[in-house]
């Protein structure tokens, strides 16, 4: 990651501009403790696997035209998303940032995704 923006509109998420331009939306293993339970409870994976899990399926159910212009590059620790098209991913982001902080909208969602 090249530089942080101060955009602090989709906290805990981070966007970063990468060296090559594109840009990555990071969530850590930190911020993501704070909805571990709803994961954990459903019996979804509450770590950067889980959560890029959950985004594809969001992509791939809500979002399906920008499904080719994100890329994935999580670990257990970090949620990594990427894109050429700040568009996109700020689209995916806001999504991801709204089930984050409404527990109600993470569990339904994350039951309709019914991720193992």
């Amino acid at each position: 990651m090249s530089g942080v923006t101060d955009d602090l509109s989709l906290s805990p998420f981070r966007i970063s501009v990468r060296e090559d331009g594109q840009q990555e939306l990071v969530l850590f293993d930190g911020d993501m403790e704070e909805v571990e339970d709803v994961f954990d409870a459903l019996d979804a994976e509450s770590n950067g696997h889980g959560w890029e899990s959950f985004a594809r399926w969001l992509i791939d159910t809500e979002m399906p035209d920008v499904a080719d212009t994100i890329w994935f590059s999580s670990e257990s620790g970090t949620f990594v998303a990427g894109s050429a098209d700040p568009a996109a991913l700020r689209r995916m982001a806001e999504r991801l940032h709204a089930a984050f902080h409404d527990r109600s909208l993470l569990t339904r969602l994350l039951t309709d995704a019914d991720l193992d």
